[in-house]
């Protein structure tokens, strides 16, 4: 049970930074002559990432059963590689290496989104380790 909370209250805190980051903190460009910048789209899909972490999170605290728990931390696992691979490969950033997004906002989310995989994939190992003790 207290591992189901401690996967709860990481996720909660892994969406909530990851849109305060996305949405406030890390830098990106304003766009120039009315079109969108690669930049801002970036952010905005690692905000509604940053949502989907909140909503595992909630449905997490909802059901208590471990093939549930196991599900959402699949996705969980999904979501951490795709905050990743967004600003790096799927939408990028600014191709100018000088720029702000490019230089700092690319490089931490890729890095957040590499801890967030790894946390759900010790869950998923935990939850592995935890069955089959309790099959022994």
């Amino acid at each position: 049970m207290k591992q189901y909370k401690i996967f709860v209250i990481a996720n909660l805190i892994f969406g909530i930074l990851l849109i305060v980051l996305t949405k406030m903190i890390l830098p990106v460009c304003h766009p120039m002559g009315g079109g969108v910048m690669r930049c801002g789209t970036s952010t905005t899909v690692d905000a509604v990432l940053g949502l989907v972490l909140l909503v595992i999170a909630v449905l997490a605290a909802r059901f208590l059963k471990k093939k549930a728990h196991v599900i959402l931390s699949v996705l969980s696992l999904v979501v951490g590689i795709f905050v990743s691979l967004v600003p790096t490969v799927i939408v990028g950033t600014c191709p100018h290496a000088h720029m702000a997004c490019h230089a700092v906002t690319a490089p931490v989310l890729a890095v957040f989104g590499v801890l967030i995989a790894l946390f759900a994939t010790l869950n998923l190992i935990f939850l592995k380790l935890r069955r089959r003790n309790e099959q022994d």
